[in-house]
């Protein structure tokens, strides 16, 4: 009931909209220009890596322009360095540029032992001993009518280098003969129209969202794909100040060529070389075959878990061909005001504090057909601190079917 329900309330706001020719008028600037900057180290401690620093910086608004340019630099028993920037200014106020660059010589990745939305426990996963981590991405952003209408053309392109399989503790499972090498480029064209009254924090209006990916073939091996991705919100104005968001979202993959699924191919390729005798390696193994053969048979939407959908999950928690998601959101805007701060690593402006309950349902699975079969949901409440410097620091903490997660970042969920 609660899909069709937020559907309905989704098309039956963007119908009053469209029928009496309604579009918010702007709020305030959309391309704010005040500077900011927030220096913040944190300390890591993972299973499988070990423990070091990681260098927080960023820095927005470079030079009185839109550019936000954050970095991260990671010492100790890993090292490399992230490099983002955002709304890079190419030309007026019409053009701009997304960057993300990541050089990490150490990372792990969670591997669950089946892909869709089945009764797994949190527990019920390997971790991916990475040794190479590397990643670009670069997004042109054409945008008119005072950011009503956006068109953007990114480009990704990662690698990444398995050394071995650890249990979900960091207890070694296998070292792989040969380290396995997987890259992937795409290229992705997306449309967004934004019917609101303010591009960074809407509070009434409408958004839609749609956008194609491309998911090259690198080798024979690979599937070719492509995943279709759209999105509705609907900010409704709740009071003179408080907003209820709701979102719709779906993710599908649509595979054009399969790539090699052949289970003894795949064994040569992971070069697990399992005893055996050893049942925890051999385990592994195949739940690692598994999962490549729906990958390689069914393509990859866009997962669950992590900042964005399903915030009780890690990231990535739940993976396969198809994804649909509902969530509620409403926003308590506590105070409304301007007050500059300045604590030497934490200096911006402050229009305002904001609270936020929110409830999401979603799902994942390898066919369409058995969306919403089953679903997981999420919980919970946020912080979050406004500023005029167009960065929204978000404290969220959200209960699910797993347990608890707390997500510091510095960006609305969805949007």
């Amino acid at each position: 009931m609660l899909r069709p329900l937020t559907l309905s309330l989704l098309i039956a706001y963007s119908s009053q909209c469209f029928s009496y020719d309604w579009i918010p008028e702007r709020r305030k600037d959309q391309n704010p220009t005040q500077p900011a900057h927030l220096v913040v180290p944190l300390p890591y401690s993972k299973p499988g890596i070990g423990d070091g620093l990681v260098l927080m910086g960023t820095v927005s608004n470079v030079a009185e322009t839109t550019a936000d340019i954050t970095g991260l630099f990671v010492t100790g028993d890993a090292d490399g360095s992230i490099i983002n920037g955002s709304e890079v200014p190419l030309f007026s106020d019409v053009l701009f540029l997304d960057f993300f660059v990541q050089n990490i010589n150490r990372a792990a990745i969670s591997n669950y032992s089946i892909r869709g939305i089945s009764n797994t426990s949190e527990d019920d996963f390997t971790v991916l001993d990475l040794s190479v981590a590397d990643e670009l991405n670069a997004e042109i952003n054409l945008t008119f009518f005072d950011r009503r209408l956006n068109f953007y053309y990114s480009y990704r392109d990662f690698e990444y280098q398995v050394d071995a399989i650890r249990n979900h503790d960091g207890t070694l499972i296998a070292a792989l003969g040969e380290p396995y090498t997987n890259s992937e480029s795409s290229d992705s064209f997306r449309i967004s129209i934004d019917l609101t009254d303010d591009y960074l924090d809407p509070r009434t209006g409408i958004r839609f969202d749609l956008a194609y990916q491309d998911h090259d073939a690198v080798s024979i091996n690979d599937p070719d794909f492509y995943t279709l991705n759209y999105m509705i919100l609907g900010y409704i104005p709740m009071g003179k100040i408080d907003t209820l968001v709701l979102n719709y979202y779906q993710s599908d993959a649509r595979v054009q060529r399969q790539g090699n699924t052949d289970p003894a191919s795949i064994r040569a390729e992971l070069d697990m070389n399992c005893a055996p005798a050893d049942t925890q390696c051999l385990t592994a193994e195949q739940e690692l075959v598994d999962n490549f053969i729906n990958a390689r048979t069914n393509g990859t939407s866009v997962s669950l878990g992590g900042d964005l959908r399903l915030r009780s999950f890690p990231q990535s928690r739940y993976q396969g061909a198809h994804t649909a998601f509902i969530g509620a959101e409403y926003r308590w805007n506590i105070t409304q005001e301007a007050t500059p701060f300045d604590y030497f690593i934490w200096k911006d402006v402050r229009t305002g504090y904001q609270v936020a309950f929110f409830a999401e349902l979603g799902t994942v699975s390898e066919t369409s057909s058995q969306l919403w079969d089953e679903t997981r949901h999420s919980i919970g409440v946020g912080f979050r601190l406004i500023a005029a410097s167009g960065a929204v620091y978000r404290a969220d903490f959200a209960s699910g079917n797993e347990g608890t997660e707390v997500i510091i970042i510095f960006d609305y969920p969805w949007e």
